[in-house]
């Protein structure tokens, strides 16, 4: 019972989140077709399928297995909600949306395959630059405190390049943003940095000798 209590407590955060994005966002689903909301539905049963089979795998020991199992969800959430992925089957459902799609890329409308022209547009410390650096920053953290076949650095970066790629892609089915391949190389970056600052805490926080008290796994990819 109080294995299932320690779940539950897990997803109840990014539930509430889920709830109020809903509650928010209702609107913008009252007057579409059944069709949209039944992809809508589809796009939540995806997302928070995947959490619960997560949790359900998980072992929840101690408090901070708790706290970075539910921060960790919760951070998908809000990268998924930044990025477009609970409109993307709304869009995907609409008349002509690959016709759509093609011709933004045929004229470039909000699409740069240019790498580092973003450097060209903002100053180094700019809110564009900064803001994609961050996002996946949190990432290069979580992947070697919750998967060990993702604790190293190359893994780490081929992971982040993967989710940063399928973002993109995300943004350009969608038109919720633009496409940039500069933020790919940001956000890819910025999860590397994660990923040192986690070994460095790692350093700091464990003796010499003694085992990685801040790693835990216990995860079906273990």
């Amino acid at each position: 019972m109080i294995a299932l209590l320690k779940k539950f407590l897990v997803l109840v955060p990014v539930a509430v989140l889920g709830i109020f994005y809903l509650h928010d966002h209702y609107g913008a689903y009252t007057h579409v077709r059944n069709k949209r909301l039944l992809f809508l539905a589809l796009t939540i049963l995806l997302l928070y399928g995947w959490m619960f089979l997560e949790v359900a795998e998980r072992t929840q020991k101690t408090f901070f297995q708790m706290f970075v199992q539910a921060s960790f969800y919760v951070y998908i959430f809000m990268v998924l909600t930044l990025t477009g992925y609970f409109i993307l089957f709304r869009e995907v459902s609409a008349h002509d949306w690959w016709q759509k799609m093609m011709v933004r890329i045929g004229r470039r409308d909000h699409v740069n395959l240019q790498l580092f022209k973003m450097f060209k547009i903002y100053k180094l410390f700019s809110k564009q630059i900064i803001g994609n650096f961050i996002m996946l920053l949190p990432l290069g953290i979580f992947l070697p405190l919750l998967y060990r076949k993702i604790s190293g650095l190359f893994p780490v970066f081929l992971v982040s390049l993967m989710v940063s790629t399928t973002i993109e892609l995300l943004q350009l089915v969608t038109s919720f943003r633009s496409t940039d391949v500069d933020d790919v190389f940001l956000n890819t970056l910025g999860a590397c940095a994660g990923y040192v600052l986690y070994k460095l805490v790692i350093l700091a926080w464990t003796p010499p000798g003694e085992a990685n008290s801040l790693a835990f796994v216990e995860t079906p990819m273990a």
